[in-house]
């Protein structure tokens, strides 16, 4: 774990992970503990539909209409993804959509 941790950090500092090829959401280093790990297997759960959104979150009405100020993420949504999605993609739309809720929300209350 701690050198898990200390690579972590390292590549936080250098905005740059040379073992995954990331970029994004490495804004926070582990250097203040404490810290609890646990071991987890593989699983599969998966709500599929929900509320249309677009490529910045916004949430469709019926009339195919951005209602204003309302955003969304994770498995509330549908639309966007299609009639298909397969298990562990979900992940992918946490980090990606879920920032990109967090962003347009905050230029929306700025506005």
């Amino acid at each position: 774990m701690k050198q898990t941790l200390d690579s972590w950090n390292q590549d936080v500092a250098n905005k740059k992970d040379p073992e995954f090829g990331r970029s994004t959401a490495m804004d926070y280093d582990l250097t203040k503990a404490p810290y609890y790990a646990i071991q987890i297997a593989p699983g599969i759960h998966h709500t599929m539909g929900g509320v249309k959104i677009n490529t910045n979150t916004e949430v469709i009405n019926t009339k195919g209409e951005v209602i204003p100020g309302l955003y969304a993420a994770g498995e509330v949504t549908g639309g966007l993804h299609g009639n298909n999605r397969i298990g562990g993609n979900a992940v992918a739309d946490i980090v990606i959509f879920g920032r990109q809720v967090g962003n347009q929300s905050a230029v929306y209350v700025q506005k």
